[in-house]
């Protein structure tokens, strides 16, 4: 039975002494196996998995909630308890009697081990070295305070990011919103009566941001909008309150010094030591070799758009404020249909209908509404997993947007899967979204992109949930290499394409009818709709960071500069030059992605490669290459490098072409 976590009486204190139990628990359990005499996977790996899964567990739930309803008293409690954690671990990965305990298993009983002890005992001896093992006592203090400020300085940019957000509102009259639609005015009529005001108020969260910057004809407004959002926990927002300049700044010296501490030229090198790629020259080279052939797509995607801005409106110039705007309004005129047309047709219960039977199709998993597990919010939906008539795991959707919740959306791990002395942990998922919230009787409506969202991270949900690894540490999503574990999330991206599987999720909120194929085929039309422009956005993020994490100069570089030079060599859209997107980009600062979001590029190329394989594939021949999947790849975990699991998979190594043709640059 499984115990769930008491979302519902939760607060602050209870999660206080809960901390120092388990922080207790596991220093007595460190000292204890200090001075154990035998080295072996029973005395040494097993009790100390089984005391830091628990401790985790319990950092995990002050982790998940300051992401989804986050208060002063929450951040109190990570900032008091972040230190202690941090040093625990770093302390723990430089504990040289461990260290030679599990050196000891390696040398004398690995051979008996089974294939996923042997990958757990090859990781921890990895993370030795990555914790500075070998380094000289007063080297080993230096990592250890790095440690301990980057965890610090991360948090803070977060926490800043959020609070530069949530701090920004506007309140307008119905006229300074000509063209946005009827379901976006009414959030923002119920956005302002909660704050006591009459009219309409709009926030920087993307629900309420969006609409306008795509909708909205009073030009004016939408640059002010901008502005707000670009400049974001910035020196130019806020009176500099929420900044992260020098953050960014302090962030980038000390990643450097601790990749320096371990031997590394840099922390680009660090952070690919156990990823796919293999040499941060092998990813530029990869990265730059796809802006080359996306750059000609772009350009035309710019000269499209600034034309039917000139002939619509006769703007001269098309401005950042423009783009989404323009874009909305070509792509109406082009394929004759608009987003908020097509928005219509997604309702929220209907789409997860659909995409529940997909699931079903794919692996047999069935999910079975639970209301007895406890939950943080009213909004949020709690499932049982069922596989074959058996439940294989849980899983919570969190999904409107509000207050105190970080903008984006996530998939995080609520418990992993492990065995431990004949008892089964059942993998839980949490999916977390920030979708348009329902407003009276009407339910919540989402745009295409929403709606590839969610199966984006329901991806990432089953690859969790669907692992039959019993050791926690590479269970599920745990210890697959970062830039292989979008490959799930965006294999299932592309089924949002399948006219089949789009008319079970759809009704109109009027006429209850499916997505007419008319419709359809105009949005395939234009699925590569400003591919080339998207491409070359994603790949730019993706080399940013990996020019600031390897040739970068944080002493004397402004990584301003840096950004607006890289734009200059490969971006067709420059945006004004007070656009701050650095001090908001939370993947690299705040988030696992520092030298590795171009693992969303890297892991597309795996992603769409397999894809292929299920293009047009229906029925019971659908069902056995879903079985194919779940068993070679969502299933494995981290017991085996992703390249093995693909190349089971398909028989072969992964081709670029695939990739070329769904972003219709082939």
């Amino acid at each position: 039975m499984t115990q769930f976590i008491p979302f519902n009486s939760i607060d602050s204190a209870y999660l206080e002494t809960k901390l120092e139990q388990e922080l207790a628990n596991t220093q007595a359990t460190i000292q204890k196996l200090e001075q154990e005499s035998i080295s072996s996977w029973d005395m040494i790996i097993s009790p100390l998995q089984h005391s830091l899964y628990h401790l985790n567990q319990v950092w995990g739930i002050v982790g998940h909630l300051q992401g989804v309803k986050d208060s002063p008293e929450l951040r109190d409690l990570h900032e008091k308890y972040l230190p202690i954690l941090t040093e625990l671990y770093v302390n723990l990965g430089q504990n040289q009697y461990l260290y030679k305990h599990i050196q000891k298993i390696k040398d004398s009983e690995f051979s008996s081990l089974d294939s996923e002890q042997q990958k757990v005992i090859d990781n921890e001896l990895r993370d030795f070295r990555l914790s500075g093992i070998t380094l000289p006592e007063d080297k080993q203090r230096k990592f250890k305070q790095i440690q301990n400020q980057l965890s610090e300085l991360s948090t803070k940019f977060e926490h800043n990011v959020l609070d530069s957000t949530d701090s920004y509102a506007k309140y307008v009259t119905k006229e300074d919103l000509a063209g946005v639609p009827e379901d976006s005015l009414a959030l923002y009529q119920v956005l302002a009566a909660q704050d006591g005001k009459e009219g309409y108020k709009i926030s920087l969260h993307m629900p309420s941001y969006l609409p306008v910057m795509q909708f909205a004809s009073n030009r004016k407004l939408r640059e002010e909008l901008y502005q707000a959002y670009s400049t974001r926990a910035s020196e130019l927002s806020n009176d500099g309150k929420f900044d992260n300049s020098n953050l960014i700044r302090e962030i980038l010296r000390l990643r450097q010094q601790k990749a320096e501490l371990l031997d590394f030229a840099n922390y680009a090198e660090l952070s690919l030591y156990n990823k796919m790629a293999e040499t941060p020259k092998q990813v530029l080279d990869f990265l730059y070799s796809l802006a080359d052939k996306s750059r000609p797509y772009a350009e035309n995607d710019w000269q499209q758009l600034q034309q039917f801005a000139r002939d619509t409106d006769g703007i001269e110039k098309l401005e950042a404020w423009d783009v989404a705007y323009y874009s909305e309004k070509l792509q109406l005129h082009k394929y004759s249909y608009s987003s908020n047309e097509l928005k219509q047709y997604f309702q929220l219960p209907r789409v997860f209908d659909g995409l529940f039977a997909l699931i079903h199709q794919l692996y047999n998993i069935e999910f079975r509404p639970n209301q007895n597990i406890p939950v943080w919010h009213p909004d949020v939906t709690t499932y049982d997993v069922i596989l074959n008539g058996e439940i294989t795991g849980h899983i919570y959707f969190d999904l409107y947007a509000r207050e105190g919740k970080q903008p984006g959306a996530w998939m995080n791990s609520a418990q992993d899967r492990s065995v431990t002395s004949g008892e089964v942990r059942l993998p839980i998922a949490y999916i977390i979204c920030n979708f348009t919230k329902p407003v009276g009787e009407k339910p919540s409506l989402l745009t295409f992109d929403d709606v590839q969202t969610l199966f984006h991270e329901m991806g990432h949900g089953l690859h969790h949930l669907l692992t039959v690894i019993n050791n926690s540490s590479i269970s599920g999503i745990n210890g697959v290499e970062w830039d292989a574990v979008e490959l799930p999330s965006q294999f299932m991206e592309y089924f949002a394409w399948d006219y089949s599987i789009l008319a079970k999720l759809t009704a109109h909120i009027e006429s209850g009818q499916v997505l007419p194929r008319e419709l359809f085929d105009k949005v395939l039309a234009s699925r590569y709709y400003q591919s080339g422009m998207q491409t070359l956005r994603q790949l730019e993020f993706a080399i940013f960071d990996l020019l600031l994490h390897s040739d970068f100069n944080y002493t004397e570089g402004n990584y301003l500069e840096l950004l607006a030079k890289l734009r200059r060599e490969i971006a067709v859209v420059i945006p004004p030059s007070y656009n701050r997107f650095p001090n908001s980009f939370a993947h690299i600062f705040a988030g696992g992605y520092a030298a590795g979001y171009y693992s969303y590029k890297w892991a597309e190329v795996l992603a769409c490669d397999v894809f292929s394989v299920f293009d047009g594939i229906n029925g019971d021949e659908l069902t056995k290459l879903g079985d194919k999947f779940r068993t070679l790849i969502l299933s494995q975990g981290g017991v085996r490098p992703m390249m093995e699991n693909f190349k089971a998979m398909m028989g072969r190594e992964p081709q670029i072409d695939a990739l070329l043709k769904y972003s219709g640059m082939n």
